[in-house]
């Protein structure tokens, strides 16, 4: 149980340095250091003045270095600049750590020691320690909730926090931080994978799942549902007349309406196209959705010189403003077209034939043909 934290915090470590990611491995290296100082100078089975410094002073900068790494932008592995800040971090607390031990008197020592509450027995923390994991969890909860992207290390350091506040409050009961922080190596693990899935998946730009999710949602279709294929119309044009920026905000803005579609998910199959699929429907009773979408995107203003996208009747007057519109190709499948994938090209001949015939239209798929669905008003592409 003695080496269990170490072999797991040592594989989380790897994974973390594997897949480039600096802050996880920061925390487990701190988390490890507090083992490794309290396992060789302060065993919690001896009681000594030694332990009392050193689990005072270690119980404070604990809570500040998990906040720092936590915080502090991720820079990878290979960022020259940023590793020296880090060793130097860890440099200056390792002399302060050793003048206190050396230097500081005893009678200081007892007052930064004394426990914020002494009169309870199951509460041994100090105040300074008290201080710094309400700061560290205070500040953590703070980013979360400003979080616009998800990332589950971020939730798992308020966790690793907690972990480590309990650890150390029973650290005179031995084997609670070896295990506390073989848990802490765990969750790290975990969070890495999870974020490393949640990349994969999910498309960074647009926020909404990419062309990876919906290769494996095929898998589980089953025979009855219908697959549309979006285009936005123009696009090349208005990324090179308006740059790339706006085009970025379109982009974000139709996959934001495309992700309201009732009975199906929207994915981004890749640059300026998207795919809807709808499980357990048909071409034909997803076509009023597919026309709502159609007219949500075409109706939705943007205004290019506020480099942003949004229908604020409170800017002026004078902003110059555009609109987009989206060609859809809708099929399901047919004796000719049996798996997601060629319906998916069936549906994709569907949008080809929405551009020929003038784009902002939604054309259906069928046999050999392709039926025009009835367009309702909307207004034409800028």
């Amino acid at each position: 149980m003695a080496y269990a934290p170490y072999a797991v915090m040592l594989i989380a470590g790897f994974i973390s340095l594997w897949l480039n990611r600096l802050q996880p491995f920061l925390v487990l290296l701190s988390v490890f250091m507090v083992n490794v100082i309290f396992s060789f100078f302060a065993p919690s089975e001896q009681v000594s003045i030694a332990q009392s410094v050193l689990f005072t002073l270690l119980s404070f900068l604990l809570p500040l270095n998990l906040l720092l790494w936590s915080v502090l932008s991720e820079k990878g592995i290979q960022n020259t600049a940023f590793n020296n800040f880090v060793l130097a971090v860890f440099v200056a607390q390792g002399v302060l750590i050793y003048w206190v031990m050396r230097e500081l008197n005893l009678q200081w020592i007892e007052t930064i020691a004394l426990p914020i509450f002494p009169g309870l027995d199951f509460y041994h923390l100090s105040f300074a320690s008290t201080l710094g994991f309400l700061l560290a969890g205070f500040i953590l909860s703070l980013k979360l909730n400003g979080q616009k992207q998800l990332r589950v290390f971020s939730h798992a350091g308020v966790f690793v926090l907690l972990l480590m506040a309990f650890a150390l409050n029973q650290y005179l009961q031995v084997g609670v931080l070896a295990w506390v922080s073989s848990m802490v190596g765990l969750i790290v693990i975990l969070s890495l994978v999870l974020d490393a899935h949640h990349i994969a998946y999910m498309d960074e730009l647009t926020g909404i799942k990419g062309r990876r999710a919906l290769n494996e949602f095929f898998m589980g279709l089953g025979k009855r549902y219908a697959i549309a294929m979006v285009d936005i119309d123009h696009f090349k044009n208005f990324n090179d007349t308006h740059g790339h920026d706006m085009g970025d905000q379109v982009l974000k803005m139709v996959a934001l309406i495309l992700d309201t579609v009732v009975g199906g998910k929207a994915y981004r199959y890749g640059g300026e196209e998207f795919t809807l699929v709808f499980p357990g429907k048909s071409a034909e009773q997803v076509t009023q959705e597919l026309e709502r979408l159609r007219e949500e995107v075409a109706n939705h203003v943007i205004y290019l010189n506020e480099a942003e996208v949004g229908s604020n009747k409170a800017k002026k007057a004078s902003s110059k403003v555009v609109s987009i519109t989206i060609s859809l190709g809708v099929a399901e499948p047919d004796a000719q077209h049996t798996t997601p994938e060629q319906v998916m090209k069936f549906a994709d001949e569907g949008l080809y034939k929405a551009k020929r015939l003038g784009r902002n239209k939604l054309v259906r798929s069928m046999g050999k043909s392709a039926k025009a669905a009835p367009k309702t008003r909307a207004k034409k592409s800028a």
